[in-house]
């Protein structure tokens, strides 16, 4: 018969290097003159620190002298932390939060850290998105063709031939037809996401405020934070190449690129 190995109490604490709770975030990554208190796991008291001035009292090895006599805490700020782990730059830390202000905004812009964004929604925004693929394919082709319908009519408007006005005429209703499509194509889109908000990270044809806080404050984005057990210790993640419209244009291989040639200097 088998029998269960009896638990140790707080023996949770043993996983971790430093322990905070009680951090009154945005605060702690704002304010550097928060104090900071150990906490007696067994009780819950609090004891007072003289926190960076006791880390470097305690050299050499001062943090880990300093961690030696508990390594549970209560407020504090970013610099007890980074003293504590004994690391010079913010950059050295990857921040896991669930909240874009709070956690990723703050830690990212104020601090520099690294950090990961935990948004539980992005499993069904995945779904739906892959469900309804084919209907933004329809979507983008539309666009591709409207954007064909306008450089052709720029080669007529050239051209200036007898029939020039009828085919203009002729594009203008073809283009009101389409965008007629895309719009309804484009709503039945978004709602497939929700009824009223529509895809969180996209407005209209365009990345939502959302969206552009996620891409430009968190390093890594993901729907929990257990995911990350799913990569090892000493995996690399690279950002992807970021490129002007100009640049997808000419990357496009069915974009035709054709050089000006033409040249305002007069040769004397």
């Amino acid at each position: 018969m088998l029998t269960k190995k009896p638990k140790k109490k707080n023996e949770w604490i043993d996983e971790f290097d430093v322990i905070i709770v009680g951090s009154c975030k945005p605060k702690y990554m704002l304010d550097p003159r928060l104090s900071l208190f150990r906490v007696n796991p067994v009780d819950g008291s609090l004891l007072n620190t003289d926190g960076l001035y006791e880390i470097k009292a305690l050299e050499p090895n001062g943090a880990d002298k300093f961690l030696s006599a508990g390594k549970v805490f209560q407020g504090g700020n970013w610099k007890h932390l980074q003293a504590m782990l004994e690391i010079e730059a913010g950059e050295e830390i990857l921040y896991v939060g669930d909240h874009l202000y709070a956690d990723v905004l703050r830690s990212k812009r104020t601090l520099g850290w690294r950090s990961a964004f935990i948004m539980p929604e992005l499993e069904e925004e995945l779904r739906v998105f892959s469900k309804n693929a084919p209907i933004l394919s329809s979507i983008s082709q539309l666009r591709r063709l409207r954007d064909e319908l306008s450089i052709f009519s720029d080669s007529i408007k050239k051209e200036k031939n007898e029939d020039f006005s009828r085919k203009l005429k002729e594009i203008e209703e073809d283009d009101s037809l389409i965008k007629d499509k895309l719009r309804c194509l484009n709503n039945n889109y978004h709602n497939t996401f929700h009824p009223v908000w529509g895809a969180m990270f996209v407005a209209g044809y365009q990345d939502s405020r959302f969206a552009f806080f996620v891409q430009n404050y968190a390093c890594l984005y993901t729907s929990k934070a257990t995911n990350l057990g799913l990569s090892s210790a000493a995996r690399a993640f690279r950002t992807m190449s970021e490129m002007l419209p100009h640049g997808k244009l000419i990357a496009d291989c069915t974009t035709v690129y054709k050089e000006n040639t033409s040249s305002n200097d007069e040769t004397k």
